[in-house]
């Protein structure tokens, strides 16, 4: 009203200097037109070159420019027969700067100020600032911000332009103090509430907001009662009438649903018709609902999705199933047909990959389990997409197929891919509770030069292990998925600082692996390596079952020490010395109980083979939410070696979907090793520990559950008693260990999939051997934990609860990791 009023204002004061007489235009001369452009301003103007102006076409052409909204002015006149047409043009819009939002991204408020036409770069018109206030104000209304201020100022900049400046008080958001539902007689106002998104204040709702009101929210929530009643058979229900009522301090909303619920309805007849590519009778098959059941809405959706299921994977990507519903309200039954159109059957053109900058095609199409040339297939599609998922290199994954244009028959696949990065020089600097300071430099490559292989080479040093570690695999060694690799690593570690029972060893081998495929989830590897292994044990220091396994494995050599006469002697220990078969080259000083061994030193030489066969249907590489990882190795020393045993391992880890956010994980592993040929038992530091930081029974100290061993020299030294002192852990052969998590996402941070929060109890412990085995001697502990996949190495939270602990356990409430080793 008020833009019509200035309108014709302005019409009569330019009107009144047209007073002369109609003429022919000789010629049109713009005034004034800078930013909007003669051509655009012509098109606009009714009068040409060689019309008649007159009174009436000039009025005309005045409300043709005004109306473009370009200018604030607009005058007519004429210079001898030259029409003269004098503008004075609207500031355009420099920037808008939005300050205060913080429940509503800036991104959707400008979207929202998009479709009052205030757009960067457009023209502005103060009548827009009104019209601005109230879509904001409108926004924020519907997320249950009532008392949100929204003011907008204008700045006037050079060159005829403005800034829009919008300052947001947002205000507390409105609590939703009551929800009545009323009508219900089948259903409690809890039972139907509880699906909904809105709530009430609770002892959550800080983390949830689901007590802030919006409406979008409400509409979502009447959507979720009207399911939850046609899937439990109530075919007429009906939604009356919703009241919002908003207290007068605007802090609080009242919501009142008034629904009638209606009759329960039985399945009457369940059919299928239309064009069958498929047998009838096994559309049918796959209807999951029967005649005389209550009905369900949901039963017939998800029956459709499995007839459409089918039909993707036999090529007819576009295939429609309709669930018709024929309605029968006397018998209370509802018959259904499903109408099934499947459309042309169609083929994939070709696959595309986008978004692999380092990555080359070929890494990408060699996982694609869906080809060129050959029919559609949902199931191997979604399998392509898994398998690419799994690789440490890709973050994302999607995978769309549209149409190919003017064609009806064929479908493109475009896959696009989010890369990690895959390769990086770093040195870094972590701590762990069980190693202490951590220094890593290392050259790591997961996808060489874009090919899919790794190499890694790496330092690491910490308070216990010194490591140069080598490694390289082409896990596409052959065109059929054969993988080959090869190691090589020296390394020296002190494994008294990381709680388990002191000795000392240096390392040094080669490997070469290979695994071969047996199916799709199915893999069997082999490896074979040569190790050279010097360990070390002290007196006084390392436990006595070390000293025992070295004498009774023999080829050791030792220095000596004096033991003080009257003290106890070498011969009251296992290691009976008094035979001088034990230490064939023991001195007499030894065999009189004069000298003791202050430092037994073996060298020992592996030839080592190992096969394992795994089941992996997981989802993707970190963070997995469904499917199953299975494992089952066996590890050989080789005849010939210095000593012979095996190792025998199986893991498993089950995963099952709860929610679209909440994942049960159920993970078990077993151990069982033990000497042959010779050897009567696993060598000590072949040993399976349990406890720590990473999900190994978690509350307890890392590596300390288990067997312990009295400490060698306590009884020689004749100063501290042996029960004074802990016995070291010295690890079992046999080890059992499980855990339960529920996993949920991390609130507060976005980080995709590369962090996860979980409550756990775990399970389990380490034993001598099988023999020993007693489930009551189970170690248990509950809790919660972080484990976030940084940019340096993850980083591991553990809060947790240990019970059915021992006197001689270590646990501890909190455990932490940062970093990791290579």
């Amino acid at each position: 009203m008020i833009k019509a009023l200035l309108l014709l204002i302005l019409l009569s004061l330019t009107t009144l200097g047209l007073a002369f007489e109609p003429f022919e235009v000789e010629d049109i001369r713009l005034v004034g037109a800078d930013r909007i452009s003669h051509g655009t301003i012509f098109t606009y103007l009714p009068i040409e070159k060689g019309d008649k102006a007159s009174k009436r076409n000039i009025t005309r052409s005045i409300k043709s420019l005004f109306r473009t909204g370009y200018f604030s002015d607009v005058k007519i006149s004429k210079d001898g027969n030259i029409l003269v047409v004098t503008v004075v043009e609207r500031p355009a819009i420099a920037s808008i700067d939005i300050d205060g939002n913080k429940a509503i991204k800036t991104d959707e408020l400008l979207k929202g100020l998009r479709n009052i036409g205030l757009i960067e770069g457009e023209v502005f018109d103060k009548l827009q600032l009104e019209r601005v206030q109230n879509e904001l104000t409108r926004q924020y209304f519907s997320r249950g911000k009532y008392n949100v201020v929204v003011e907008a100022k204008v700045k006037e900049l050079d060159r005829n332009r403005v800034k829009v400046n919008i300052e947001i008080e947002e205000g507390k958001a409105a609590k939703i103090k009551h929800i009545k539902i009323v009508g219900n007689t089948v259903f409690t106002d809890e039972e139907l509430i509880d699906s909904f998104e809105s709530d009430t204040t609770g002892w959550l709702s800080w983390y949830s907001s689901d007590d802030q009101y919006s409406k979008e929210k409400l509409n979502g929530d009447l959507e979720t009662l009207k399911s939850y009643y046609m899937d439990r058979g109530y075919v007429d229900f009906n939604v009356e009438s919703v009241q919002v009522t908003i207290s007068e301090n605007k802090k609080h909303i009242y919501i009142t649903v008034n629904i009638e619920e209606g009759e329960t309805y039985k399945f009457g007849e369940l059919k299928v018709t239309g064009e069958m590519v498929v047998a009838k009778e096994s559309l049918e098959g796959l209807i999951v609902a029967k005649t005389g059941d209550v009905f369900a809405r949901n039963l017939t959706e998800a029956s459709g999705e499995r007839m459409k299921i089918i039909l993707g994977n036999l090529g007819y990507a576009f295939a429609e199933v309709t669930p018709v519903q024929e309605v029968n309200k006397e018998d209370a039954i509802v018959d259904m047909t499903f109408f099934v159109d499947p459309g042309k059957r169609v083929y994939v053109r070709n696959i595309n990959f986008h978004g692999n900058i380092k990555t080359k095609d070929e890494v990408l199409r060699r996982e694609m389990r869906q080809f060129e040339g050959g029919w559609y297939s949902k199931s191997l599609v979604e399998r392509s997409k898994i398998r690419l998922q799994q690789k440490p290199f890709f973050e994302e994954v999607n995978i769309e197929t549209p149409r190919v244009p003017g064609s009806d028959d064929q479908i493109d696949v475009e896959v696009t891919v989010k890369e990690r990065n895959s390769g990086q020089f770093q040195f870094s600097v972590g701590f762990s509770q069980v190693s202490g300071i951590n220094t890593n430099v290392s050259v790591s490559l997961q996808n060489l030069l874009g090919t899919g292989n790794q190499l890694s080479f790496a330092v690491n040093n910490s308070n216990f292990f010194k490591q140069l570690n080598v490694f390289y695999e082409n896990p596409f060694y052959t065109d059929e998925g054969i993988s080959r690799g090869y190691s090589m690593q020296f390394s020296t570690s002190n494994f008294g600082a990381i709680n388990i029972a002191r000795f000392s060893s240096s390392n040094g081998g080669l490997g070469m692996h290979m695994s071969f495929p047996i199916s799709e989830y199915d893999r069997i590897y082999t490896s074979f390596g040569y190790e050279r292994k010097n360990v070390k044990a002290f007196l006084g220091s390392t436990a006595e079952l070390i000293f025992t396994d070295l004498c009774d494995l023999g080829g050791y050599t030792y220095t000596t020490q004096d033991i003080l006469p009257g003290t106890a002697s070498w011969n009251g220990q296992d290691c009976a010395l008094e035979q001088s078969g034990v230490f064939p080259d023991d001195p007499q000083g030894i065999r009189d109980g004069l000298l003791v061994p202050s430092q037994v030193r073996k060298a020992f030489t592996f030839y080592k083979a190992e096969a394992r066969w795994s089941r992996d249907s997981r989802n993707r590489f970190f963070n997995p939410t469904r499917g199953s990882y299975y494992r089952l190795a066996a590890e050989f020393s080789l005849p010939g070696s210095t000593a012979t045993f095996y190792k025998l391992t199986a893991k498993t880890n089950k995963l099952f979907p709860l929610t679209k956010n909440l994942t049960l994980s159920l993970t078990g592993e077993l151990g069982l090793g033990g000497g042959y040929s010779g050897t009567e038992r696993l060598p000590f530091f072949e040993n399976f520990f349990a406890g720590g930081t990473r999900a190994s029974i978690r509350g307890y100290r890392d590596n300390t559950l288990g067997p312990k061993s009295a400490i060698f020299g306590d009884s020689l030294s004749g100063d501290t008693p042996l029960t004074s002192r802990p016995g070291q852990p010295v690890g079992g052969s046999l080890k059992t260990v499980g855990s339960v998590e529920l996993v949920f996402p991390t609130p507060f941070a976005k980080v995709g999939n590369s962090a996860r929060i979980a409550l756990f109890w775990d399970f389990g412990n380490v034993f001598r051997d099988y023999n020993e085995f007693e489930a009551r001697e189970f170690r248990h502990s509950a809790g919660i934990a972080l484990k976030w996949q940084a940019p340096v190495g993850p980083i591991i939270i553990n809060f947790s609860t240990p019970f059915n602990s021992d006197r001689n356990d270590t646990t501890e409430s909190i455990q932490f990791a940062f970093g990791n080793t290579f």
